[in-house]
């Protein structure tokens, strides 16, 4: 029995992309109180900023790939994005808390094949941001 529940734990977590640990980021634009709340590990108004879930349609992009990615969030996040260096890619949003990101990848420099490391970035109504990220490959074939 114990072997099954190990087995599908396994296959679970193969299947879902690895994520590091989410992050906080205060945005300078940030009111002063929620500066104060949130250095102080106090949550601001709104709460602090939460990414549920993200679900990529795929890891391993090539040119032409269309990329789709859905993101759950708490309800107080206005914003999510998706970022490498200094690219970012805007999520539509669905409804409360949920977004939705449709990309096709273009033809990129052979000097970019590889592996990426993408932020998502969640934005709260408070100017507070939670960070995830994801390795994803580039290659061309």
């Amino acid at each position: 029995m114990i072997r099954h529940a190990l087995l599908a734990l396994a296959i679970a977590l193969t299947l879902t992309p690895a994520a590091r640990a989410q992050t906080y980021v205060v945005s300078p634009k940030a009111s002063d109180a929620t500066k104060a709340a949130v250095a102080a590990g106090r949550p601001p108004e709104h709460g602090f900023p939460v990414i549920d879930s993200v679900h990529w349609t795929t890891l391993s992009v090539k040119p032409g790939t269309t990329l789709e990615a859905d993101v759950v969030t708490s309800n107080n996040i206005g914003h999510v994005e998706g970022r490498y260096r200094d690219w970012d890619m805007t999520f539509t949003q669905l409804g409360l808390g949920h977004f939705h990101l449709t990309y096709k990848v273009p033809f990129l420099p052979p000097f970019l094949i590889g592996e990426w490391t993408i932020e998502v970035i969640a934005r709260s109504v408070d100017g507070v941001e939670a960070k995830k990220t994801f390795d994803f490959h580039y290659k061309y074939f």
